[in-house]
This record gives structure tokens, C-alpha cells and sequence, in this order.
């Protein structure tokens, strides 16, 4: 045990010390939030219905494959709930939470030992929705944004980013979402804007 103290330490030193170019890896930690989304809505009772926006996290893993590309694997995980709104007032009809686990491509408009890299990025993945009493459906969707790092020296360093997600709704198992109240939606658009620490390595 004692040896493994001083081991970790000169690893973590070594991390530290190791050139942007011959550090491949990013790990990082992000939080968001997520913006509402409006869904089409015929019932007349209702004037308005949409998936409510909320606090969402979730964790990045990327590989640099070049000077400038990269590939980002990342998982986030939104607190949301299916808001109506009548003449009477408005309400949650549930509440529910809404997981996505995306692979994404990532560009980079900065050479790999620039303190600041914007970046922009592009992929696809699944959105997993689940709520209390409802079976769980998994859809398709994509991503779509942009953001910057920055790396005031060492390896760590801050991200930003905006994304762009849009869900697929409209197959077979979507009639869960459309038969209670007479509407039917094709795709779930959101967008996320988050800010994360990042370990370089």
C-alpha cells in the first residue's frame, strides 16, 4: 500500500508535465440545462403541452484521432416532466426522465497545445425516456453544436458548449405519447447549453 501512493503521484506528475500533443484523452464532467420542448398539440382543451425543460448532467469521454479530429462518446441524463397548460392554469401530467448516450465526431479549429480550442460537433446515438407507471422507449437521435475549451496550462481545463438535439418520435411505439391527448409529434427538438471541467491525458 505504500508503494501505491508514490506510484499514483508520479503518474498524475507525469500527466501533469506531458505535452497537449501527446495527451489523447479528455475526460470531463458536465452539467446543462435543457431547454422545453413544445409538441403539437389538436386537443382543444389544451392550450399548451410540452416536455419541460430542466437540470441535466452527464460525462464526456474523447479520443484525439489527429492534429484537429476527435471522437466523444458522452452520456447525459435531464430531470424533465410533460407540462399541459388549460385556461384553468398549467400542471405536470408526470414526471419523467430523459437519458441520452451519443457517439459524436468532434473538429477542432486549434492546434492540440492551444490554450483556448473552439470546437464544433456532430453524431448520433439513442434517447432513452422513462417515467413513473410508463414502459420505457427508446428513440433515435442526433446532436449537433459547438462550443470551446480552454487550458490555462497542465492538464485541466473548462469546456462550454451549445447542442443541438433533436428526437425522433414518430415510429410504432410513439402512440404511447399520442393517444391520451389527440396530438402526435414527429421529433422532440431541444437544445442543451452546459459547461464542464476537463482532465487531460
Amino acid at each position: 500500500m505504500k508503494r501505491l501512493a508514490p506510484c499514483a503521484l508520479a503518474l498524475v506528475l507525469l500527466a501533469l508535465s506531458a505535452p497537449a500533443r501527446a495527451q489523447s484523452w479528455e475526460l470531463s464532467g458536465t452539467v446543462a440545462y435543457t431547454s422545453s420542448a413544445g409538441l403539437d398539440n389538436q386537443a382543444p382543451e389544451l392550450s399548451g403541452l410540452a416536455f419541460g425543460g430542466g437540470f441535466t448532467w452527464g460525462i464526456q469521454a474523447a479520443r484525439s484521432l489527429g492534429p484537429h479530429w476527435g471522437a466523444e462518446v458522452s452520456w447525459m441524463r435531464q430531470s424533465s416532466a410533460l407540462e399541459l397548460e388549460t385556461s384553468a392554469g398549467s400542471a405536470d401530467l408526470f414526471s419523467m426522465t430523459v437519458g441520452q448516450l451519443h457517439g459524436d465526431a468532434v473538429y477542432h479549429f486549434a492546434a492540440a497545445d492551444a490554450g483556448l480550442r473552439p470546437f464544433a460537433f456532430a453524431g448520433v446515438g439513442a434517447t432513452f425516456l422513462s417515467g413513473d407507471d410508463l414502459e420505457s422507449e427508446t428513440k433515435l437521435s442526433f446532436g449537433l453544436g459547438g462550443g470551446g475549451k480552454y487550458f490555462p496550462g497542465g492538464s485541466f481545463g473548462v469546456r462550454g458548449h451549445v447542442r443541438y438535439k433533436p428526437t425522433l418520435l414518430n415510429d410504432d411505439e410513439a402512440g404511447r405519447f399520442c393517444d391520451p391527448f389527440g396530438f402526435c409529434q414527429g421529433t422532440l427538438h431541444q437544445f442543451e447549453l452546459g459547461v464542464g471541467a476537463i482532465f487531460r491525458f
